[in-house]
């Protein structure tokens, strides 16, 4: 038993014997640093990353080289040709997106204890989810379940899961194949892949092609981690070698701008490629390769009943929804 005057650890507080608990001490570091490393991490090019988090790229760089400082390592390897992540900065980046996602789900607890409670149900839009079947399934869903308060989000072509790896999403419209480990799906509907070109290029008059016909175009390499979604719309089991890249890009709009431009082509789908007329781009259907599925996915150990509900309704979708 401690004397009084000593110290001792009281969980997770110190605490004075015979005074009173002491806070902690605080984080070094806050949100927002985390959120840049996160993003050069994805990038791996702090202009890029600057434009993305809408910051002057030399703020950017004071402020990661402030966080290694306080982290006391490096976290990236700089010189003037690339940006690589150190083995430090590799093994720290997931618990940094772990800390930024715990962050988000507070806020959101907050946001649904100052609307007293009410049933919520957050939904996840990976890039290029459905753009027909998504806003019937969301208005399906209203009409059933008008008092649940439903929050959408849509996330880039790095995350094809669409938050539920983080638990940001309760339930996702998702483009699998990906790395789906942990997670269950109901395919609602499958739909061919086009692909973007510019409206000048040789075949942009075709109504179909073959894929040997688009193999060895130059490519865009999209800045995606999950290897299972790559290599699909890749369509790497087609290669003999691997696909020659002439443009990188982080979203969907970046991918039509690289084909809009003449640098790199890319596979869409359907749903994408006829939604609207897309000035200067071509799309034409690969008709030799198989057509991607639109998906309903969740996370089954972390399943809140509106949840469930809404797995429900897009079970009746897969029976009554035509493909493509």
């Amino acid at each position: 038993m401690p004397e009084a005057g000593e110290t001792e650890v009281i969980g997770g507080t110190t605490a004075a014997v015979g005074g009173s608990p002491s806070p902690s001490p605080v984080l070094r570091f806050d949100l927002r640093q985390l959120s840049y490393f996160v993003t050069v991490a994805e990038e791996l090019n702090f202009t890029r990353a600057a434009r993305r988090l809408r910051v002057a790229q030399q703020s950017l760089s004071s402020a990661i080289a402030r966080l290694e400082s306080l982290v006391g390592f490096d976290l990236f390897e700089r010189s003037p040709r690339a940006v690589a992540l150190t083995e430090r900065g590799s093994t720290w980046l997931p618990y940094a997106r772990d800390l930024l996602a715990v962050a988000e789900r507070c806020e959101s607890a907050a946001h649904d204890i100052a609307a007293g409670g009410r049933a919520s149900l957050r939904i996840g839009l990976a890039a290029t989810a459905a753009v027909e079947i998504t806003p019937r399934l969301l208005q399906a869903y209203a009409r059933r379940h008008p008092s649940v308060r439903v929050a959408t989000r849509h996330y880039g072509l790095e995350d094809p899961a669409g938050g539920l790896r983080a638990r940001l999403s309760d339930v996702a419209i998702v483009r699998p194949p990906f790395d789906s480990a942990g997670l269950d799906l109901v395919v609602v509907a499958t739909e061919a892949r086009f692909v973007a070109l510019w409206d000048g290029h040789p075949l942009s008059t075709r109504q179909t092609v073959g894929f040997e016909e688009i193999a060895d175009l130059p490519w865009i390499d999209v800045a995606a981690s999950d290897h299972v979604w790559c290599a699909f719309w890749r369509v790497n089991e087609r290669r003999t070698r691997p696909p020659r890249f002439g443009a990188r890009g982080h979203t969907l709009d970046d991918l039509l701008d690289a084909a809009r431009a003449g640098w790199a082509v890319g596979l869409v789908p359907a749903s994408i490629a006829g939604a609207q007329r897309w000035p200067g781009l071509a799309f034409v259907e690969v008709a030799d390769i198989p057509g991607s599925d639109v998906a309903v996915a969740w996370n089954p150990a972390a399943l809140p009943a509106p949840a469930r509900h809404f797995i429900d309704l897009a079970k009746t979708f897969a029976v009554d929804w035509p493909s493509r």
